[in-house]
């Protein structure tokens, strides 16, 4: 790796070489900043307006490009297709975001490891749910030129912790944009009172929440240093993957 790779492709790569990853699947490709620089074998990128020339990258490297959105790619994919590393950087709403996540799952395994984009928003403006809206108001109000967006990717995290509690959830906060790893653990996880109750009240308030809300409830991300998550990830994997021999 390089220092000139960008903070997604560092992690992922990172994880793919501690895994020995084979397969990665990219949801939200745009400029190809990121997939162009993941080093696995076989790469497929979706996005429904690739914005750079993507027909010149197709087939080339193992790479398999989709111009198309996210759900209908999903419907056409063989259901017995599986992946060793996802990333999912598409619509920055959480309703997208969440099925990119339970199609994501379904074509996981065991060893799988999911790292999802823009689920943290990096101030009050970020957080609002049309991109205009926010660049505006972050305009006006701060006088800032800063093009940074989030949507509200962020009210996916709740819905992680109450519905998928045999999943083990961190999100890195240091090292660049914060990101959220989302993988099976060998290990079954124990039940945490306490955290099931505070994401049922966060997931029944999830229509009202904001960016203060988000603030109110950041202990449900499980905020982690960048090394210190890709390493619990590696560590909790079973080494022993029973679908290896079928990748």
């Amino acid at each position: 790796m390089t220092s000139s790779l960008n903070h997604s492709a560092r992690r992922l790569n990172t994880l793919a070489a501690a895994l020995g990853c084979r397969s990665y699947l990219e949801i939200g490709v745009e400029t190809g900043a990121t997939l162009l620089q993941v080093a696995v074998e076989q790469r497929m990128g979706v996005d429904p307006c690739f914005a750079f020339d993507w027909q010149s990258h197709q087939g080339k490297d193992g790479l398999q490009l989709h111009p198309c959105s996210s759900d209908l790619f999903f419907a056409e994919l063989e259901a017995s297709t599986q992946f060793d590393l996802i990333f999912l950087d598409g619509l920055h709403t959480f309703e997208q975001t969440y099925r990119d996540i339970l199609h994501a799952l379904r074509h996981s395994h065991a060893g799988t490891a999911i790292l999802i984009d823009d689920t943290v928003p990096h101030d009050v403006f970020s957080a609002c749910r049309d991109q205009q809206e926010c660049l505006n108001l972050r305009s006006r109000y701060a006088n800032s030129s800063d093009n940074r967006w989030h949507g509200d990717t962020y009210k996916v995290v709740p819905l992680l912790a109450l519905f998928h509690c045999d999943l083990c959830l961190l999100t890195l906060a240091d090292g660049g944009n914060p990101q959220t790893l989302l993988w099976r653990p060998s290990n079954p996880l124990e039940e945490d009172a306490i955290r099931s109750m505070q994401a049922m009240w966060a997931v029944q308030n999830l229509a009202a929440a904001d960016y203060i809300w988000f603030l109110s409830n950041r202990s449900l991300y499980n905020p982690i240093s960048e090394a210190e998550g890709l390493q619990e990830l590696i560590r909790s994997i079973a080494r022993q993957d029973p679908a290896a021999d079928e990748r």
